[in-house]
């Protein structure tokens, strides 16, 4: 069944390069694919469990919920319960019995190695979701052995084009509503909540500290206790789950978003995704074009500054009925459009008819934005 796709407007991947270079990458790209076109039925599925995203277990759901037969594997585990060299030979073994026609990994949850050795007789997916901000040759090397690379970082697109590659894609993070949905109703128990660690450079441990000083304000996550000089008095959890994380955004009145990276087109934290999922009002952080995904004030709210952000903290504070119609106004946006389910429509899609041009005057994946549960056909 055919799946709608909503035009947001958004700029392509093929930047500056114009039409003709971009329509040239979308060609090498679908000549290079065309020989292993066609549709999906058993996928072997590389990816970590991860307690707070859930993402890995969300991205196999949504390939079962397409009537996709999938088998799971925590390489990673399995090299610390095993060992590296005999993980890798059951890895082979069960990808010999199994014998997928893709294999979906999480980036960086299997060995180059394997993945080059896999691509031989399976399609190779590879979903990342990662900001990318230092790029090397290992990534292209990487990167180049896939049939189909999945990015939510698009701004990288560019450098990966000039080294040889046309077989990126634009897709944003997401959710499933069986691990992020939102909670019993509960009174609120802090004003600001914040869930995640405190930055690879700890910056977020000085700007929540200063939050703190002026509302009631927790955090949840993991390595706060590195940047104890600066978050004081901060009231620091440990990190939770996804059942904890509901009960955070139910029991907070803000729960606030600060993303490692704000200059890069539509790249943004999962966290998004998952704070509305589970029906809180989210202040976040603007990156460029995010008007292009979410309505400020309809959806959720942003601030470009901390300074912006005290004030609107302190504002929104005082609009209970406002905040739940924002918050509530986010949960339907995020259910009808930004699910896993309608991320794996596109690749399901891709991966049987190929990828579509980067022609500068279309929508840069249209954001994988369709109707719950239909595949893109």
């Amino acid at each position: 069944m055919a799946v709608e796709h909503r035009d947001s407007g958004i700029p392509s991947a093929a930047g500056e390069g114009g039409a003709a270079d971009a329509a040239g990458d979308g060609a090498a790209a679908l000549q290079a694919i065309a020989p292993r076109l066609g549709g999906v039925r058993r996928v072997m599925f590389f990816g970590k469990n991860m307690s707070r995203t859930r993402c890995s277990g969300a991205l196999v759901d949504a390939l079962r919920q397409h009537g996709v037969e999938v088998r799971w594997r925590n390489l990673v585990t399995w090299r610390r319960w095993f060992g590296s060299a005999a993980a890798n030979r059951l890895a082979r073994a069960e990808f010999r019995r199994y014998r997928p026609d893709v294999v979906f990994v999480f980036f960086r949850d299997l060995p180059q190695t394997l993945a080059a050795e896999f691509r031989r007789d399976a399609r190779l997916v590879i979903w990342c979701e990662e900001a990318l901000e230092a790029l090397d040759g290992s990534i292209v090397d990487y990167f180049a052995l896939a049939d189909l690379v999945c990015m939510s970082n698009p701004a990288r697109f560019a450098w990966l084009r000039e080294r040889g590659l046309a077989n990126m894609a634009f897709l944003m993070s997401g959710f499933s509503p069986r691990y992020h949905r939102p909670a019993a109703p509960q009174r609120p128990v802090r004003d600001v909540a914040f869930i995640g660690g405190p930055g690879r450079r700890g910056q977020r441990a000085s700007f929540l500290a200063e939050i703190a000083r002026r509302f009631d304000t927790a955090v949840f996550g993991r390595h706060w206790d590195r940047w104890r000089h600066l978050h004081g008095g901060l009231r620091v959890h440990g990190p939770i789950g996804n059942r904890g994380y509901a009960k955070v955004c139910a029991t907070s009145r803000i729960v606030l978003g600060i993303n490692e990276v704000n200059e890069d087109l539509y790249y943004f934290s999962n966290r998004t995704f998952l704070t509305l999922a589970c029906g809180a009002f989210h202040l976040t952080h603007y990156v460029p074009r995010l008007e292009d995904v979410f309505r400020d004030g309809e959806h959720l709210v942003w601030y470009r500054s901390e300074d912006e952000a005290l004030q609107k903290i302190e504002e929104w504070l005082g609009r209970d009925s406002d905040r739940a119609a924002v918050a509530a106004g986010g949960h339907a946006e995020v259910m009808q459009h930004h699910q896993y389910l309608h991320r794996i429509a596109r690749i399901l899609h891709w991966l049987e008819v190929g990828l579509p041009p980067l022609d500068p005057s279309a929508a840069l994946g249209a954001l994988a934005k369709a109707p719950e549960g239909q595949r893109q056909g």
